[in-house]
C-alpha cells in the first residue's frame, strides 16, 4: 500500500470522527432544549384535586313548610259559609268553614226539653222518696209500735212504699242523664260543624265551595303551617360524610335570586336501595326574609369552613 493511499484512510477516519463528534454535540443541545419545555409542561399538566360535581353544583333540594295538613270536615253536611280563600293567613283555631246547622239545632231543642222535662220527674221522684222515708220514719218509732198502734203489715208497706220510691229516683236519675248525654252529643255535631284551623298558618288550596256536599273526613282545606321553613335535599352515598346535624349550609334559589343561611336538622339513617342518595332537612330561618313560596327548587352548598372541619380528621 503507498503512502498516499494510508494518507488518504487516515484522513477519512478523523472526518467521520469529526462527524459523529459534532452529532453527539447538537444531540446534547437539542435534548437539553427538548427537556427544558418538557418539564415545564409536566408542571402544568400536574393533576389537581377537582371537587366533586355535588360540591360545585350543590345538592337538589325543595323548599317546605315545617308543617302541613289538609283541613277535613268531620260532619256529612252542607257547606253553608266559607271564610277563608287561599293565600289567606288564619289564626289557630279560626272558622274556615261553616257547615248548616239547622237541623241539628231543632234536634238540640227537642233533646233540650226533654231534658227538662226528665229533670222535673226527678224532682218528682225526689220529694216522693223523702215523703216515704218520713212516713217509714214515724211508723218505726218504738213508742206507736210499743202502744200498738201500727201493725207489722202498715209497717211493711210503708217500707215497700220507701224502697220503690228509691228506684223511681234511680230510675229519673239515669233518665236525666241519658237525656244530658243526648244534649251534649248533639252540641258536640254542631261545634263538629265549623272547620276550624289546628294551627297558625296560610291557606295553600281550597278544595270545596259553598253549597257543596261534605262528608266525613273530606278536605276542604290544604293550610301550610307559618314559621320556619325547610329545605329536603337529597345526598349522594358518598358524599354524605361532608354533613352531619348543624353543618352550616348556603340554600340558593336561581329561580327567585335569593341566597339562604341554613343548618342541617335531621339525617336519614339509610340510604335510598333505588336512588343511592340520603335525604336530609336543614332549617331556613326566615328572619328578615319574606317567605318563600313551598315547592320552589334550590341548590344546597356546604359552607366551606364546614366543609372543612367535616373532612378534617
Amino acid at each position: 500500500m503507498s503512502r498516499r493511499t494510508t494518507w488518504m484512510m487516515g484522513l477519512g477516519a478523523l472526518v467521520f470522527l469529526g462527524a459523529l463528534l459534532l452529532i453527539r454535540w447538537h444531540g446534547g443541545r437539542g435534548a437539553s432544549a427538548v427537556a427544558r419545555p418538557g418539564a415545564a409542561v409536566s408542571q402544568e399538566l400536574v393533576p389537581r384535586v377537582m371537587e366533586p360535581a355535588s360540591r360545585r353544583e350543590g345538592f337538589l333540594g325543595v323548599i317546605v313548610a315545617s308543617g302541613s295538613v289538609d283541613v277535613a270536615a268531620r260532619l256529612e253536611g252542607t257547606l253553608e259559609r266559607v271564610n277563608a280563600q287561599v293565600g289567606d293567613t288564619v289564626r289557630q283555631g279560626a272558622v274556615l268553614a261553616q257547615l248548616d246547622t239547622r237541623a241539628l239545632q231543632r234536634e238540640l231543642a227537642v233533646a233540650q226539653a226533654s231534658l227538662q222535662a226528665g229533670e222535673a220527674e226527678q224532682h218528682i221522684a225526689s220529694i216522693a222518696l223523702t215523703e216515704m222515708q218520713e212516713r217509714l220514719q214515724r211508723r218505726s218509732d218504738p213508742q206507736q209500735r210499743a202502744l200498738g198502734a201500727l201493725s207489722e203489715e202498715e209497717l211493711a208497706t210503708a217500707r215497700f212504699q220507701e224502697q220503690t220510691a228509691v228506684a223511681r229516683l234511680r230510675a229519673a236519675e239515669a233518665m236525666v242523664a241519658e237525656r244530658k248525654a243526648r244534649v251534649a252529643q248533639i252540641a258536640q255535631k254542631i261545634s263538629d260543624a265549623s272547620v276550624l284551623a289546628p294551627f297558625d298558618g296560610q291557606v295553600a288550596n281550597r278544595y270545596l265551595d259553598t253549597g257543596a256536599m261534605v262528608a266525613p273526613g273530606r278536605a276542604v282545606f290544604h293550610l301550610i303551617r307559618s314559621g320556619a321553613q325547610q329545605v329536603r335535599f337529597a345526598i349522594p352515598e358518598d358524599q354524605v360524610a361532608s354533613l352531619s346535624v348543624g353543618t352550616r349550609l348556603s340554600v340558593e334559589m336561581p329561580s327567585l335570586g335569593q341566597v339562604l343561611e341554613g343548618r342541617v336538622e335531621n339525617l336519614a339513617p339509610e340510604v335510598d336501595a333505588a336512588s343511592r342518595m340520603v335525604l336530609a332537612i336543614a332549617s331556613v330561618p326566615r328572619e328578615g326574609h319574606a317567605p318563600v313560596p313551598s315547592g320552589v327548587v334550590v341548590r344546597v352548598f356546604v359552607q366551606k369552613e364546614a366543609a372543612s372541619q367535616a373532612v378534617t380528621p
